[in-house]
């Protein structure tokens, strides 16, 4: 008897040092996902009309209305990418790296992710302006800087965790 109570309890301890394991390593792979997820959007233009030679005026790009959620791929871009969780992944790309070509293009993404060990981390993507003096706070004034906010989860092991950019024209 005491054996078996032995066991059980060695069982417990090797479950709970695994569980803990798997949460450190998704909270460390969720920071890389976003990362990675960060330097895609940051790759694209700042906006759909933005001019990629110089100057422009902040009248010129695209408008946002919180009521409505405006941003988002357009009628074309959602052709090729939906509102559903983008699992394209081929071992090489997504749909989104093609598919979408601005930085608010993502507002609204989905991802699946299999990183490492561990499988079905969900990502998701907010995309807004801001301003300068204040990164924090969303404003519906087109403004040089929109805020990015990716945020990684994984069911069993992870809870949500925001990362944020902030990218300026």
């Amino acid at each position: 008897m005491l054996l078996i109570m032995s066991v059980i309890s060695a069982n417990r301890m090797i479950n709970e040092n695994t569980t803990a394991q798997l949460q450190a390593e998704a909270l460390v792979s969720s920071a890389t996902i976003a990362n990675d997820m960060l330097l895609e959007i940051m790759s694209k233009k700042f906006d759909a009309y933005s001019d990629t030679l110089g100057y422009q005026a902040t009248s010129a790009f695209s408008p946002y209305d919180t009521t409505k959620n405006e941003w988002g791929p357009s009628l074309a871009e959602r052709g090729i990418i939906t509102y559903q969780a983008d699992t394209s992944y081929n071992g090489r790309t997504y749909k989104s790296i093609k598919g979408l070509n601005d930085m608010d293009d993502y507002d609204g993404y989905q991802r699946i992710v299999n990183f490492g060990n561990i499988s079905g981390f969900i990502v998701k993507v907010k995309v807004y302006y801001v301003n300068a003096g204040t990164p924090d706070v969303l404003t519906t004034s087109k403004t040089y800087f929109k805020k990015i906010e990716v945020t990684v989860e994984q069911p069993l092991y992870l809870s949500k965790v925001t990362y944020t950019g902030l990218a300026s024209y």
